[in-house]
């Protein structure tokens, strides 16, 4: 479906452009109520995304945004705003953005009364570029990544507890209208263990390893987001560990452009930092 057929369909006006990712093209548009709506057209790289649509119907608002209709690739989103959370960290501070991600993240982990839905990714599935190697994906960091594969087996072997999980928590998925009422856009729709799902938080923002490196930044988000998972914080920065050496493997394995590879070069120096103040016994 294009985005005259999604017009057609849900009645939609002025529509303009938002982005044309890898994934999906994307438009904000307006009912005929005059509510603002968000139109997402996946592309056939993006149906994966299905899982998400699948997850945000579950929360039904609830920390997420709201999902209004969907037919085939066509999604129809409710508009959680322009501004995100690497805008309001920017200019509030750290300690600031980490308090609104640990609420949307308390939100996102709230219990539903609804069933959850079924074909979302295991965490044990989603870990396999790092997990079902049969070597490590970089040689001069080869130690580092052996050691977060085997991390990532130990946590994926003892999970307690596991939801549906948003996938992809970072400050750029995070919005909000005016800066009070936070909603999670843009998930991947996965199951496992929540503390999983502060993971990603870490290495964002992109591109900046003099925030993403620093150790006290690295404790505090462990700090404030550990008791809203009920967990110490040992397990979220290993999980925080697991997930930069998962990461860094995609983009090594298939780099779209050099940002990839820097990427890649960030999360790898990431897991290293995390490795360090793993074996410190500050942390528990």
């Amino acid at each position: 479906m294009d985005i005259i057929a999604a017009a057609d369909l849900w009645h939609l006006d002025e529509i303009e452009p938002v982005a044309d990712t890898h994934g999906s093209l994307v438009y904000r548009a307006r009912t005929p109520d005059g509510r603002s709506v968000i139109t997402k057209l996946l592309k056939p790289r993006g149906m994966e995304e299905l899982a998400g649509m699948d997850y945000l119907a579950w929360r039904r608002g609830h920390g997420a945004v709201s999902l209004i209709a969907r037919q085939d690739n066509a999604c129809l989103l409710a508009d959680a705003g322009v501004v995100t959370l690497e805008d309001f960290r920017a200019s509030h501070g750290e300690q600031a953005a980490t308090e609104i991600f640990a609420r949307v993240l308390a939100e996102l982990q709230a219990p539903s009364p609804h069933r959850p839905p079924q074909g979302l990714r295991p965490l044990a599935q989603h870990f396999r570029g790092l997990t079902g190697r049969s070597a490590p994906a970089h040689p001069d960091h080869a130690e580092h990544l052996l050691w977060a594969a085997d991390v990532a087996r130990r946590l994926l072997a003892n999970q307690n507890f596991v939801m549906p999980l948003h996938g992809d928590l970072h400050h750029e998925n995070i919005m909000s209208q005016d800066g009070t009422a936070w909603r999670a856009i843009d998930p991947h729709g996965l199951i496992g263990d929540p503390a999983y799902d502060a993971a990603n938080f870490f290495g964002n923002p992109l591109g900046r390893p003099d925030i993403t490196l620093n150790p006290d930044r690295i404790l505090l988000i462990a700090r404030l987001v550990a008791p809203v998972i009920g967990c110490r914080d040992r397990k979220v920065l290993e999980y925080a560990a697991a997930h930069a050496a998962l990461s860094a493997c995609w983009s090594i394995d298939d780099p779209v452009s050099d940002e990839d590879l820097d990427d890649a070069s960030d999360r790898l120096a990431f897991l290293e930092v995390v490795r360090e103040l793993i074996g410190d016994c500050h942390v528990t």
